[in-house]
């Protein structure tokens, strides 16, 4: 966990050079100083709405598991969202997994498994939205090879969820084949250790239930697309509080780019990927580095403070120990080996 942190921050420190450098700091100050504070308000409640979206779309996944109040659920999903912003190694996708088990006493191992199905849901949605972006945007020659590294990723995306589709259906139509052959990969380790990690692969399968029927299915891609969608219009009504008359494309694009920035290693927060990706998306639309910068600074602003404000106060309401998830969300994590 140490190692991941200090590569985290060399690399966000990267970034964030690669941001900063031959940018006028005044203009920056200036231009966040002249910014709509109505607009950065609206823009604020729209990443709580962010929130209950996601707590309303895991309801239907977990629900052939166990049928659980919106309450936790939001509960679960800020606070682990807000462990993103502070800890490294994406470790707050164990932690919301490990808060919901204990307040519902469910598998663990399960309700992450729902996790890792709602982001398959995040990846297809995406996948959508990068195709229709690559299919609308004509890349200029200087931002050929942009374009190109925009096609290749789409296209790598694109297998990797396809086969993380293939297998997770193969898990949970042939669950026992699946932990047969994983019991025989696994020779090499005692029998004890050996069964404890068919047990967890089992309970994980359990959560793999994507939805009860037809109606809870289009209910998670509806609130699917409403996430992602928000987050386009969340951007775009920030570049109306800055006077940036965005295009219509420009939004999609920036939200490409961003949902890349946040897969690259990063200190706590995605600080430095998330700054570079959106300023260098407005770049292309022609704004200067210092208002691209300056959007981008709102933008990460108007996501990480009311989501750590928003993780503390439901911390000191269910009077949780943030120490006790932590270190419960990093047992997962050792019990699981996943990267989510």
């Amino acid at each position: 966990m140490n190692r991941k942190f200090w590569l985290g921050v060399l690399i966000s420190s990267a970034f964030l050079y690669t941001a900063f450098r031959n940018v006028d700091v005044g203009l920056i100050f200036l231009s966040i100083k002249t910014t709509s504070l109505t607009f950065v308000v609206m823009v604020v409640m729209l990443t709580v709405i962010f929130y209950l979206i996601r707590a309303l779309r895991w309801f239907h996944l977990l629900e052939p598991i166990k049928r659980i109040g919106l309450s936790s659920l939001f509960s679960s999903t800020v606070i682990g969202f807000a462990a993103n912003c502070v800890l490294p190694a994406r470790l707050g996708e164990f932690i919301r997994a490990n808060y919901i088990g204990r307040m519902e006493k469910i598998s663990k191992s399960s309700s992450l498994a729902t996790i890792v199905t709602e982001r398959l849901f995040d990846v297809f949605t995406i996948l959508l939205i990068l195709l229709f972006v690559i299919l609308s945007t004509d890349f200029p020659s200087e931002w050929e090879s942009t374009g190109r590294a925009l096609r290749t990723g789409g296209f790598l995306l694109l297998i990797v969820f396809l086969v993380s589709i293939l297998l997770l259906i193969g898990l949970k139509g042939k669950t026992q084949t699946f932990l047969n052959i994983a019991e025989t990969l696994l020779f090499f380790l005692s029998t004890k250790i050996r069964q404890k990690l068919v047990d967890i692969l089992k309970d994980f399968s359990d959560g793999l239930v994507l939805v009860k029927g037809p109606a809870q299915l289009l209910a998670v891609i509806f609130y699917s697309l409403s996430l992602w969608c928000l987050t386009v219009f969340q951007i775009y009504v920030l570049g109306l509080s800055m006077g940036m008359s965005l295009p219509f494309l420009a939004p999609f694009l920036i939200l490409v780019l961003l949902c890349f920035s946040v897969t690259i290693p990063s200190a706590p927060g995605y600080i430095g990927t998330f700054h570079l990706a959106c300023q260098y998306g407005l770049i292309f639309y022609g704004f200067s580095r210092e208002k691209a910068l300056s959007m981008a600074i709102l933008l990460h602003a108007a996501g990480f403070i009311p989501t750590v404000i928003l993780g503390l106060i439901v911390l000191l309401l269910q009077h949780v120990s943030f120490r006790s998830l932590t270190n419960g969300g990093i047992s997962l994590r050792k019990e699981n080996d996943l990267d989510t």
